[in-house]
């Protein structure tokens, strides 16, 4: 395969991934009883370095409008898995808080998956693995800076 042929694979592949992706997260979401924009929002709340989240940190995370946040954070205070308590340093502010154990029913839903995913991981070796790595990071990184209007991108 030709170096243009792998480049058309890698484009066709990362493709597939994206909707592969989403077509996911709906099924996770719908088993979970959310739509993708609150499962979306939960795990970037989770995952976010900055704990806890504010509703407004995570409105710019996600590149949605605080009325979509307040929304999504509804559905998620509803289904029992944060809740919303004011800041004890600053009582303008609301922190997002995790009801305990509410995490386990979301990793079940991935954990069948992320052994897959490991088992697959176990197959590479380092140099792969940081190749790997850094493809998904600069992907990010384009995406990031796209989304944020940086004109470079």
């Amino acid at each position: 395969m030709t170096h243009t042929e792998r480049s058309a694979e890698v484009v066709k592949l990362r493709f597939l991934l994206g909707v592969k992706l989403a077509a996911f997260n709906q099924f996770v979401a719908e088993r979970l009883g959310l739509n993708v924009i609150d499962l979306e929002c939960l795990e970037v709340a989770y995952s976010d370095k900055v704990q806890p989240v504010t509703p407004g940190r995570l409105s710019k995370l996600m590149g949605l409008s605080p009325g979509s946040i307040t929304s999504s954070l509804n559905n998620l205070e509803k289904a029992g898995l944060i809740r919303r308590e004011p800041d004890p340093t600053d009582g303008r502010r609301i922190l997002l808080r995790f009801i305990p154990g509410s995490r386990t029913a979301i990793t079940a839903c991935f954990e069948p998956v992320n052994r897959h995913l490991a088992d697959l991981d176990g197959t590479l070796g380092s140099e792969e693995l940081e190749s790997v790595r850094r493809y998904f990071s600069g992907l990010l990184k384009i995406i990031d800076d796209y989304m944020i209007g940086d004109p470079s991108v």
